[in-house]
């Protein structure tokens, strides 16, 4: 399938150059066609003797080579994009020597300069053969198949990897155990993990084949040494846990790295007014697992940002009515999108434009022609960049869930759209129980562990259209649209059957935590109360620790 892909992408690109060829043709074509009827217009004007002058514009003359200069200036940004390198290089000689002639000179039009103008263009018109050059190779997104991730645990010590691997199951992963690196290196043929988690002293020498995996490397041992990490981060590894296992940490890293893995694909808006370097982009980027979308009238800009909610604004500098950093200021101007990433992609070479540009409100300049590849990074990290920050803001930084006022809000647009739509909601208050005492007994950072132990079970036993935050201290608000009172039970009892066999460890002493959660369901109360319905689930949270606590109570 992977290989059907990627040729579909070649094909397409493949497609795309040879319509920006043909095109490249006709604009060379065009050009030279215009040097022609500029030289003839010079040398007519030269063979005007002083007593007749000629009667035409002065003016005509400098604002046709101005037109070749903005054409070639498109040119330089385009060619080596579809991979005519040596056509996009003559055309920016060609530019810059317009543009200093253009700048510096007051002078009439030199048929000379024109001659060596149309002449280059001449030469690139030979240049440009009809055969096609490789498409750029772009990486694909990386798929995670299967409901459960699938992890890899190499631990020599049979005993401590059957309790990690239990562990670990509790929190519903896939995982398999092997005693050693090379015994791993032989289950490669047959299937390949999500995640990779290696006992440091399990012979990593050998770990060159599963190195090669397209998957995070995580590495346990009870060396905390310099050296030791070092020869970590030096085989890539993407995280160091150190013995006994903090297994809630541990998960919560595996959780980031599988979210990373899953995440949706960035909306892109592409702003330019060239249709084909902006199918081109478009197409990389899609193949690079991003959802595009082209914007050719920049005056539509608002309605776009409001109906598509990109993550990123990838926009021309150079546009025939609106300049990109005045389009930049413009969306600056609404509160909504003033952090919303905006990136100029560009041929323009001058470096006080460029600061210019980013003055009014960008964050990137990359210059025309690009590579595939490097467009797809720059994207890619700015996008992670902005996913970042608008986690920091919207979400609890402990748990990664929604905050006290985030959760609060959506729970009560999903009560009122589920009575006006007509579909059952259910709102349950979950609390971890005798949290003061873990606190006491364990310390506050052991507390912090239980605490993103829990919101780590609610995801990933919960679905993904379930809304999840953290109410307050050790309190978390869930909130399941489409679900009747039976289901909504069956799910809650789950995750605290789950959670019950968790097991923590505070250095020595290893423990155990207990959940109880109040829930109600918006089907048992009347339109008239249903401001009511998140009161009516802390009620029976309090009649779950009323009544012993570890269960729940409706």
């Amino acid at each position: 399938m992977a290989n059907h892909d990627q040729q579909s992408l070649e094909h397409k690109l493949a497609l795309l150059k040879q319509t920006y060829q043909h095109n490249l043709q006709a604009e060379l074509a065009s050009l030279c066609s215009v040097l022609t009827r500029l030289q003839q217009t010079l040398r007519a004007q030269l063979m005007v003797t002083t007593e007749a002058p000629s009667s035409g514009d002065p003016q005509a003359p400098r604002d046709t080579l101005t037109d070749v200069y903005h054409r070639l200036h498109k040119l330089a940004g385009s060619a080596g994009t579809f991979g005519f390198d040596t056509i996009g290089s003559q055309a920016r000689l060609l530019e810059n020597g317009l543009k200093r002639w253009l700048e510096e000179s007051d002078q009439a039009i030199d048929l000379q300069l024109v001659n060596v103008v149309s002449s280059q263009l001449q030469s690139m018109q030979i240049e440009l053969v009809p055969s096609l050059q490789q498409a750029p190779s772009v990486d694909g997104p990386q798929e995670i198949n299967g409901t459960s991730a699938k992890i890899w645990l190499i631990e020599e010590d049979d005993e401590l990897g059957k309790h990690i691997r239990e562990q670990l199951m509790n929190f519903s992963y896939d995982v398999r155990l092997f005693d050693s690196v090379p015994e791993a290196c032989q289950a490669i043929a047959n299937q390949s993990p999500d995640i990779l988690i290696v006992d440091a002293m399990a012979g990593v020498g050998h770990l060159a084949p599963l190195q090669a995996l397209p998957c995070p490397l995580l590495f346990i041992s009870d060396c905390d040494s310099f050296d030791a990490r070092m020869r970590a981060a030096q085989l890539n590894a993407h995280g160091y846990f150190l013995k006994p296992l903090n297994i809630p940490q541990l998960v919560n890293r595996l959780e980031q790295l599988l979210q990373e893995r899953q995440s949706p694909p960035a909306r892109i808006l592409v702003v330019d007014d060239d249709q084909q370097l902006a199918a081109y982009y478009q197409l990389v980027l899609e193949a690079a697992g991003m959802e595009v979308r082209i914007l050719d009238n920049p005056r539509h800009i608002i309605d776009q940002l409001a109906s598509f909610r990109p993550e990123l604004l990838l926009m021309d500098v150079h546009m025939p009515d609106y300049d990109g950093p005045d389009l930049a200021s413009v969306v600056r101007q609404y509160d909504e999108w003033s952090s919303l990433p905006i990136v100029f992609l560009s041929a323009e070479m001058d470096l006080g434009k460029q600061v210019d540009a980013l003055s009014h409100g960008a964050d990137d300049f990359l210059t025309k022609p690009i590579l595939a590849a490097q467009l797809v990074a720059s994207i890619r990290v700015r996008v992670a960049r902005s996913r970042t920050l608008s986690a920091l803001l919207n979400k609890d930084s402990l748990t990664g869930l929604l905050k006290h006022a985030s959760i609060k809000s959506a729970a009560i647009n999903e009560i009122c759209r589920g009575f006006r739509q007509h579909y059952s909601v259910v709102v349950a208050m979950v609390d971890i129980d005798h949290f003061k005492s873990v606190n006491d007994t364990y310390g506050h950072a052991t507390g912090d562990v239980v605490i993103a132990s829990v919101a780590t079970l609610l995801r990933q036993r919960l679905r993904q259209t379930d809304m999840i935050g953290r109410y307050g201290g050790e309190e978390f608000l869930v909130v399941l649209p489409h679900c009747s009172a039976e289901d909504g039970r069956k799910r809650l009892e789950d995750i605290r059957q789950y959670f019950s066999r968790l097991r923590f460890n505070q250095g020595e002493q290893e423990f155990a935590c207990t959940l109880s959660a109040g829930m109600v369901c918006s089907t048992d109360v009347s339109e008239d109360n249903k401001d009511r319905l998140l009161v009516l689930a802390d009620e029976a949270l309090y009649r779950a620790k009323r009544g012993g606590r570890n269960q729940v109570s409706q």
